[in-house]
């Protein structure tokens, strides 16, 4: 398929590692799908144009995605802080605030943006990603996509999920009776096809006149951060290469969301902490 990331992005700081992995749910969505059956994929949104910035660009290039729409901005990275409790499952413990190029540059589409969104087969963003007022008019151009992670409530899916062709929603904590609550307010809002992801315990899916409730392939793993992202990548890939068969897309996606548990970082590409580049190590350093 031909996949168009439109949105966020962020430098995944691995504080214990001392490495940056490039990451943003609508940049990590298009890389993996491009990765998992080598679907078309591009990326529009603002980097910064410092070391980790430049080299964000990099990673995005060897991976195949076309950013010929990406700003870049002067300014500094935005980042999240990772760290890793004891069963080695990964938290987000802050992040370097609004003074960041992402923050002080928003995303402002533009008519050729919108020529682009035009050339693909679903365009996939996420609720992180500040684009509310855009996204009549994306969707208007281009099947839409959007990953509300785990913050969502009925106001927001009543605006966007009339809008929406795919609903993805992180539903981890809930009980199985508030996943299939929440899957069908999204559907009875308008939303063609929901996903409630729940981690190891698998997820729910939910269309008008069937539903699929995939178990995790594998509860050992560890989410050492993008199993999610992987998810929605490979089911996106598969649904439409299979015609919208849901419970084959849902069980390829959860093979591959295992998978992608085995590496750091969404999609790779570590890059050394600034706290490193002195001295001896200043070589490995942008």
């Amino acid at each position: 398929m031909k996949l168009l990331g439109i949105g966020d992005n962020v430098l995944d700081d691995y504080r214990w590692r001392q490495e940056l992995y490039p990451g943003g749910n609508s940049v990590n969505v298009p890389v993996l799908a491009r990765r998992y059956d080598g679907s078309t994929a591009a990326y529009i949104g603002v980097l910064a144009d410092d070391g980790a910035g430049l080299h964000f660009a990099s990673a995005l290039r060897e991976e195949g995605v076309d950013i010929s729409r990406v700003r870049v901005m002067h300014g500094i990275s935005a980042r999240n802080y990772i760290e890793l409790d004891e069963a080695g499952d990964r938290h987000f413990v802050g992040n370097n605030g609004r003074e960041t190029a992402q923050y002080q540059a928003l995303l402002c589409l533009t008519p050729g943006d919108y020529a682009m969104m035009e050339q693909y087969d679903l365009a996939h963003t996420s609720i992180h990603s500040w684009l509310d007022a855009y996204h009549p008019a994306i969707s208007r151009r281009v099947p839409l996509s959007l990953d509300f992670s785990g913050e969502y409530d009925r106001v927001n899916i009543a605006q966007l999920c009339p809008l929406l062709r795919f609903a993805f929603f992180s539903g981890g904590a809930a009980s199985e009776e508030e996943v299939r609550a929440l899957a069908r307010t999204a559907l009875d809002a308008g939303a063609r096809t929901v996903v409630v992801t729940m981690g190891v315990r698998g997820s729910y899916l939910l269309e008008q006149g069937r539903e699929h409730r995939q178990e995790c392939v594998r509860a050992d793993v560890v989410d050492a951060l993008g199993a999610g992202d992987a998810f929605i990548a490979a089911f996106l890939a598969e649904y439409h290469a299979g015609g919208g068969d849901l419970a084959d897309a849902a069980q390829k996606a959860s093979v591959f969301a295992a998978q992608c548990c085995g590496h750091y970082g969404a999609f790779g590409h570590a890059m050394p902490h600034p706290d490193r580049c002195a001295g001896e190590q200043a070589d490995l350093c942008l």
